[in-house]
C-alpha cells in the first residue's frame, strides 16, 4: 500500500493537480489546517482522498498565523500509519511528480529495498523557465541534489521543529546527512519533483510579504534576488 500525505491550507488553486498527479495511489490523505476556500471541498471529490483536519496555530506578528509545519507532519505520519503502509510519500501542495516519475512511481517503490526515497526537485518560474542552482546547490552547481519524497511505512520517521521549517530523526538519532544516515535510493533526472512555488508573481509576493511582516523570515527575499540565473525547463519537466 503507498499512501500519499499533505497538508494544506487554502490551496483551492493546486490541490486538484496534486490529487490528480497521485490518481492511482491507495490513499492521499489530507491534513487542512485551516482552510477558508474550496481546498477541503475539491479534495474529497476525489475517490481515493480522506480529509481530516489539523487545528493548531502559531500566532506571529501582524495578526498572522500558521500551523506548525513539524507538528503538522508529524500528525500526518501518525496517521498515515494507521493504515500500515508499504510507503509513504509526503509532499508539499505544490509540488507535484513528473511524467515519469508518475507513471512509474509506483514500480520503483515496489522494487526498493531502501529506507528512503530522494528525488531533484525542479523549481519552476513561470511557465517555462526554472532555476537550474536550486536543483544544483552546491557550489559549483554540477551536481543535482536530491530531496525527501518516499519513506517506508514502518520506519520510526520524525520531523524536529526548528522555524520556520524542520529537521528529521529516526527513533531518537537526529539525521546530519541521508546519505551517511540512512540507506537511500537516489531518483535522478529524468525523474524529477516539479514545484510550483514561484509560477505566480502575484502569489510570491503575497508570500514575501507575509513572511516580513508575520516575522517568520523578516528579511525574506524574491526569488528572483536569490535563487540564481533562470533557464528554460528541460524537456523532462512536464507532468
Amino acid at each position: 500500500m503507498i499512501i500519499v500525505c499533505v497538508r494544506t491550507r487554502d490551496e483551492e488553486h493546486r490541490i486538484a493537480d496534486f490529487c490528480r498527479a497521485y490518481e492511482d495511489a491507495d490513499m492521499i490523505l489530507v491534513g487542512d489546517g485551516g482552510s477558508v476556500d474550496n481546498t477541503v471541498e475539491i479534495a474529497k471529490s476525489f475517490p481515493n482522498v480522506i480529509v481530516r483536519h489539523y487545528y493548531k496555530k502559531v500566532f506571529l506578528k501582524g495578526g498572522y498565523w500558521r500551523n506548525n509545519d513539524s507538528d503538522h507532519a508529524n500528525w500526518m505520519f501518525e496517521w498515515a500509519r494507521e493504515y500500515e503502509p508499504d510507503w509513504i510519500i509526503y509532499d508539499d501542495c505544490d509540488c507535484r511528480p513528473n511524467y515519469l516519475l508518475k507513471n512509474r512511481y509506483r514500480q520503483k517503490l515496489s522494487e526498493s529495498n531502501n529506507e528512503i526515497v530522494m528525488v531533484v526537485r525542479f523549481y519552476v518560474w513561470g511557465t517555462n523557465q526554472h532555476f537550474p542552482h536550486m536543483a544544483k546547490p552546491e557550489k559549483k552547481h554540477r551536481y543535482y541534489e536530491t530531496s525527501l519524497w518516499a519513506i517506508r511505512g514502518d520506519l520510526d520517521f520524525w520531523t524536529v521543529d526548528v522555524p520556520p521549517a524542520y529537521t528529521f530523526r529516526i527513533g531518537d538519532m537526529h539525521i546530519k546527512d541521508f546519505h551517511e544516515d540512512t540507506n537511500v535510493l537516489d531518483l535522478l533526472p529524468p525523474y524529477a519533483l516539479i514545484h510550483y512555488s514561484w509560477d505566480d508573481e502575484e502569489r510570491v509576493m503575497e508570500k514575501i510579504k507575509i513572511y516580513r511582516e508575520s516575522g517568520l523570515i523578516p528579511n525574506q527575499l524574491h526569488p528572483l534576488h536569490f535563487a540564481g540565473p533562470l533557464e528554460l525547463k528541460p524537456e523532462f519537466l512536464h507532468e
